[in-house]
Parts: structure tokens; C-alpha cells; sequence
């Protein structure tokens, strides 16, 4: 034995293992068709018996008929014996070793026989001789036989003696006839092994199925459950979702109406908390969303700098608590992907850098050009990752280590949304980490070369330059109401509706086109927001932009269809919000002609 194969042992186990499997099967078909061969070997047995007869042996006849339907009852026997409950894995590898013992035995028998009535001087004796040994032995190499080395055993001690006595005693021409039965013997042997390796086909066949069967079935139970867990989610998602995003819009509007330092103070811990859960349930609702295939990217050219601004704001605070040092680049840059995805993407990635790096430490999201790309990344000086762990942090629910500066610990979900969106837009997501250091991960987004001059000045989030008119469906009365508060607080014109036919009919009174709906995807009485959009759109025969907001995880398969269409999810932050809004009433650069 080699070196290599005494440190490598394992491959061994897997073919013993089928091999196993393999005779084990074998020996099941072998016991199963024992009571079927008996009896067609007992037909054989009483032909003879007949021809031999026929010759006028009778003598011989009654000799033959007892010793070979001992044989044939010797064979039912051990069968019974054996395997009285059937084949197993206790008891094959012995009823093969019996059942090959006595087919050798068999084959003396019929030999032997044959042997003793072998008659060179008549032409019927040597006839009903050639007969005995042709049809004991052609069994073997039908393509139903079950197990070669029984068939091995039983042609060797038939035809060896009687071919050996053949070509020993009969003279003249007729003792070819012994060499031709050699001949028999190893075409025999070579159709025996094809005959096996098409009943081991079978067999294979026969357990794929099986095994197909069994996991169509766990398959189905898995669906079963899948869809339950879905349904469940949905209706949780949704329900939890509906006053987590009514809080959401109230504590912005009631932001601008405090002036005393602790109520401000108060506020933060309200809406730090609300962040929580709000980031909680999205992390969920926005997992099982990416798996179903609602979420539909939307490219289009945008400044990452409006972008990273928003999400300077949103961490200032978060970081301050934290005793970090954040450092968000404002160099505007333009690109080209769906500029909501990108900021969840670097949304997550800042919120896993922010929650891990210990205070004092410095977290830092910049761009960098790369030939006719944009590299954005955010590099933390946290811990780092080990790195056989990288590859796991990935995976749903992973989280290593515990994270600092007493920061919720959340889901573990952050990074695999982040992989599962970057697979969605079909930019490269790099990951680097070295324990002690830090990590660095970011995305490669398309550069493109825009007119500055016509970009303008971006409104601060608290305005919106030109009064543009919203139309707002929401069933939700406290939802309605605080998001129109939201909207007016912003600059905005409301026409608010708790559904699509109040909607339709306060629209018909408006003395300008809106300029964006806001509706929700599941209203009252079984309305669906898409249908309300389209019917919106067709009072103004215009495609009006809109966003839907949906705490529902599927049912999204219409989205494709229709254009100009955002998806929030619920509790969606004011923020985002915000930039649609803002995407929608601000003109849209230009690019150059270069670009």
C-alpha cells in the first residue's frame, strides 16, 4: 500500500458502501423471484423427465425426476430458511453465500446426470444430454438474471466435467461438439456479466425512483410549510408594519414643533427606539422580499453624493452615541444603478460597521474612480473577521462576535441583504477583513459623465420647492394622517383618501395634475394599490410616478408591467420617502455626449 493511499482511506468507504447496496438488492429480487424460478426449473425438470421417457428410461426418468426436484426443493428451502421475513442487511451477504453453494451443487447434479446418460452411439441420448446442461445453465444469461456469481457457479460444475467427459469418450466428428460447449461455457460467462450490469441498472433505476418518490414528498411538506411561514409573515409584516409607519411619520412632524432641549431629547429616545424595530422589521419583511422576487431594480443616473448625504444625517447621531469617528464623502459623483437599492446596500453595510466598531474607533464611507467605474466602500476599524469566518457572514442569521457600544443586536441579516441586492443590480460586491484592522466592503457602480451646469441645487429635506401636488391613499386612518401632516410639513399639496373611488373623486375637483401618488398596496374591502394606480393614472391619461407602500412580502408579479413604479417597504423611513419625492419634482440631469 502506497503512502497516498494509507492517508486517504475515505474514498473506499463510499464504493463498499453501493457496493453493499447493489447485492443487497440483488439478493432482494434473487428471494423474490425464488417461488417464479423454482417452478419454471420443475417444468425443465419434467420435459426432460418426458424425453427421457420418450427414449424409454424409464428408469433413468424416475432417477432424474427425484434428484433434480430435490435440487429445485433444496433451493425453495433456503430461501425460506434463510429469509423467512424477507431479505435485510442482517442476513444477504449469508443467503447470496448459501444460494451460490447450492447452485454449484445444482450443477453437479444436472453435470453428473447428464454425464451418466450420455450415449455416443445414439443420436437421441446425446440430444436429451446436450439438453440437460443447455437448459440448467442458459437461465443465467437472460437479462432478468439476478446474480451473476450463482450463475458462475452453476455453469462452472455443469459444463466443465460434462464438456471434459465429452471430448474424452465420444469419437469421430461429434467430439467438436465438446469444444463448441467450451466455447458455450465463455460466451456464457461474457453474456452473464452484460446481464447483470443491466439488472444492476434496473435496480439503480428502481431505487432513484424511490428515492424521487420519497423526495417529492418532503418536498411537498417543505412547500407546505414554506407557504404557511410565508403566509404568516405576510400578515405579520403587515399588521406589525401599519403603526410602526404612522409612529415614524408623526415623530418627524412632531420634531419641528418642539423647542425645549429635553422634549428633543425625549423624541431621539422615541424615534431610536422606533428604529429599532423598524430596522428589525424591515430586515425581515426585505429577506423574505428579495427571495420572492418583488423586489425590481430600477436604473437610472444619479449623484451618490444626495445619496450619501441622506445617509450622513440618518448616522450622525448613531455614531456620536457610539464615540466614532464618521466620515462620509460629499464629493458629488454620478452613476448609473437604482439609487434605493444602492443606499440599502450602504445603509446596511454602514449600520454593521457603525454597530461593531468599539468606541473610538472611525468608520468611513468614500468613493474611488476605477477606469469607467465607481468603487463605494466603507471601511470600519472594528474587530475584523477571521478568514475562514467571511465567507459565512453571508449566510442568514450569522452573526460573530457581539457588538459594541451597546447597539442593538439585530438579526444577522444585514450582509446577506447586502448580497442579495448586489446579485439583483449585478454589481461586484468586494468584502476584505483582517482581524485586529478592520473590514473594508463596498460596491462597483457604473460611472457616468453628466452636464453639471444643468443639475440644481438640492432642497433641503425639509422643502420642496414648488408646491407639488400628492395624492395619498391609505386605509389606515393614523397612517393617513400622519403622513399628510408629513407631506404639507415638506412643502407639499395633499389630496389624502382612505381609498381608490374617494381618491378618483377628489382628484376630478383638483385644479393641477399630481405629481406623485403615494398609495398603499392592500386597502380596504380587497382594493389592490396597483389597480388604484392604474385607475389614478387613466382619470389624468397621464403615468403619473408613484410609490407603493406595502407591508406584503409577495404578490408583486404585476410590478414588471407597469411602469414607473417604487416599492417602500413598511415602516419605510421619511427619508426615503424624501428622495422619491425629491426624484420625481427636481428635472433630471442630462448626459454627455461623451458619457
Amino acid at each position: 500500500m502506497t503512502d497516498h493511499a494509507r492517508d486517504n482511506p475515505e474514498p473506499a468507504a463510499p464504493i463498499h458502501a453501493d457496493l453493499d447496496q447493489r447485492r443487497l438488492d440483488q439478493a432482494r429480487l434473487l428471494h423474490a423471484r425464488t417461488r417464479t424460478s423454482c417452478l419454471v426449473v420443475e417444468g425443465v425438470v419434467l420435459y426432460l423427465a418426458a424425453l427421457v421417457v420418450l427414449n424409454g428410461d424409464l428408469r433413468f426418468a424416475g432417477l432424474w425426476l427425484a434428484c433434480t426436484s430435490m435440487m429445485v426443493g433444496v433451493v425453495y428451502l433456503a430461501a425460506k430458511l434463510l429469509a423467512p421475513d424477507g431479505v435485510d442487511q442482517q442476513n444477504y451477504k449469508r443467503y447470496l453465500t448459501v444460494h451460490t453453494a447450492i447452485s454449484g451443487v445444482t450443477g453437479l447434479v444436472w453435470g453428473g446426470l447428464a454425464i451418466a446418460y450420455l450415449d455416443a452411439d445414439n443420436l437421441f441420448n446425446l440430444f436429451i444430454a446436450i439438453n440437460m446442461v443447455f437448459s440448467i445453465t442458459v437461465g443465467g444469461m437472460m437479462p432478468s438474471a439476478e446474480y451473476r456469481p450463482t450463475y458462475v457457479s452453476l455453469a462452472t460444475s455443469t459444463l466443465f466435467p460434462f464438456s471434459a467427459y465429452w471430448l474424452l469418450t465420444v469419437e469421430g466428428p461429434l467430439r467438436i461438439i465438446g469444444i463448441g460447449l467450451l466455447i458455450y461455457y465463455a460466451f456464457g460467462l461474457m453474456v452473464s456479466a452484460r446481464a447483470e450490469l443491466q439488472t444492476i441498472a434496473t435496480l439503480a433505476a428502481a431505487r432513484t425512483a424511490e428515492l424521487t418518490r420519497k423526495l417529492q414528498e418532503q418536498n411537498r411538506v417543505i412547500e407546505q410549510a414554506s407557504a404557511s411561514k410565508s403566509r404568516f409573515l405576510a400578515a405579520t409584516s403587515h399588521d406589525m408594519s401599519q403603526p410602526l409607519q404612522a409612529q415614524s411619520f408623526f415623530i418627524t412632524a412632531m420634531r419641528r414643533t418642539l423647542n425645549q432641549p429635553d422634549q428633543v431629547e425625549m423624541l431621539d429616545k422615541i424615534e431610536g427606539c422606533w428604529r429599532s424595530q423598524q430596522q428589525l422589521l424591515q430586515a425581515l419583511v426585505e429577506t423574505a422580499r428579495l427571495d420572492s422576487g418583488a423586489v425590481i431594480a430600477r436604473k437610472r443616473v444619479f449623484d451618490l453624493a444626495a445619496e450619501l448625504d441622506g445617509l450622513r444625517a440618518e448616522f450622525a447621531a448613531m455614531a456620536a452615541d457610539g464615540d466614532i469617528t464618521l466620515d462620509i464623502s460629499d464629493a458629488p459623483v454620478w452613476v448609473e444603478s437604482d439609487p434605493l437599492l444602492v443606499t440599502r446596500i450602504l445603509r446596511n453595510l454602514l449600520a454593521n460597521a457603525t454597530r461593531y466598531t468599539p468606541p473610538g474607533g472611525r468608520v468611513d464611507l468614500h468613493w474611488h474612480r476605477e477606469d469607467v467605474s465607481v468603487f463605494v466602500e466603507v471601511v470600519d476599524t472594528g474587530p475584523g473577521i477571521e478568514a475562514a469566518d467571511q465567507a459565512r457572514v453571508f449566510e442568514e442569521y450569522v452573526q460573530l462576535g457581539s457588538p459594541g457600544n451597546d447597539a442593538p443586536q439585530g438579526l444577522g441579516l444585514g450582509l446577506t441583504i447586502v448580497s442579495q441586492l448586489a446579485r439583483k443590480l449585478e454589481v461586484e460586491l468586494r468584502f476584505d477583513s483582517e482581524p485586529g484592522v478592520g473590514t473594508r466592503a463596498g460596491i462597483v457602480l457604473p460611472f457616468r459623465q453628466v452636464q453639471t451646469e444643468a443639475c440644481p441645487d438640492t432642497p433641503s429635506i425639509t422643502s420642496i420647492a414648488g408646491s407639488p401636488l400628492v395624492v395619498l391613499v391609505e386605509d389606515e386612518a393614523a397612517l393617513r394622517e400622519g403622513l399628510t401632516m408629513l407631506l404639507t410639513d415638506w412643502g407639499c399639496r395633499v389630496i389624502a383618501a382612505a381609498s381608490g373611488v374617494e381618491a378618483l373623486e377628489l382628484l376630478s375637483w383638483a385644479d393641477a395634475e399630481p405629481a406623485l401618488l403615494i398609495i398603499d398596496k392592500r386597502l380596504a374591502d380587497g382594493e389592490d394599490g396597483l389597480d388604484t394606480i392604474l385607475a389614478l393614472r387613466s382619470e389624468v391619461v397621464c403615468d403619473i410616478p408613484a410609490v407603493l407602500l406595502t407591508g406584503d412580502i409577495y404578490q408583486f408579479e404585476r410590478l414588471e408591467s407597469i411602469e414607473d413604479i417604487t416599492v417602500l417597504a413598511k415602516p419605510a423611513d421619511p427619508a426615503q420617502l424624501h428622495a422619491v419625492l425629491m426624484e420625481h419634482v427636481s428635472p433630471t440631469p442630462s448626459l454627455d455626449a461623451d458619457g
